[in-house]
C-alpha cells in the first residue's frame, strides 16, 4: 500500500509537468501571428468570377511629390483625372471601357519628368501602377483577374 501511494503520487507529478510544458518557441508563434496579420490587411481587386467587368486602375505614390493620374483613350478623350494624389497615399479603382488607353502621370513639380504609358485594356483586367521613392514609374503591367 505504501508502494502504491508513491507510485500514485509520481505519476500525478510526471502527468502535471507533461500538461504544463510547451515545447513550441515565442519565436515560432510571433512569426505566425505577424504572417497571419500580414495577410489578412492586403488588399487586392474583386477578383470574384470576373464575367465582363470593365477594366479598372489606381495608381500608389509611395514617392515625395503629389500627382495626378490622368487616363484617356488613345483618341484623346478623358476618361478620369484624379488630382492631388499626396505621397504615401492611393487612388481608388477607377473603371473604364475596354480600349487602348492612356495613363498619364502629371508630377506637378518642376524638373522632375511626367510618366505615360499605353496598354490596351480590355474586360476583366486591371492594372496597378507604383510611382517609387525616386518619383518614377515602376514598370509593371496588366494583370486577368
Amino acid at each position: 500500500m505504501k508502494n502504491l501511494l508513491t507510485n500514485a503520487i509520481a505519476c500525478a507529478i510526471v502527468m502535471t509537468s507533461l500538461f504544463s510544458c510547451s515545447v513550441e518557441s515565442i519565436e515560432n508563434e510571433q512569426l505566425e501571428e505577424a504572417l497571419l496579420t500580414t495577410t489578412d490587411t492586403v488588399v487586392t481587386p474583386n477578383t470574384e468570377s470576373c464575367i465582363d467587368q470593365d477594366p479598372q486602375a489606381r495608381i500608389t505614390n509611395n514617392g515625395t511629390i503629389t500627382l495626378t493620374l490622368q487616363i484617356a483613350s488613345t483618341d484623346g478623350t478623358i476618361l478620369h483625372t484624379v488630382e492631388n494624389i499626396a505621397a504615401g497615399t492611393s487612388s481608388g479603382y477607377l473603371t473604364f471601357a475596354p480600349d487602348e488607353v492612356v495613363f498619364n502621370i502629371v508630377k506637378n513639380t518642376t524638373g522632375i519628368q511626367d510618366d505615360k504609358v499605353v496598354f490596351t485594356m480590355g474586360q476583366c483586367m486591371s492594372y496597378d501602377m507604383v510611382v517609387g521613392a525616386d518619383n518614377n514609374l515602376i514598370a509593371g503591367a496588366p494583370v486577368s483577374l
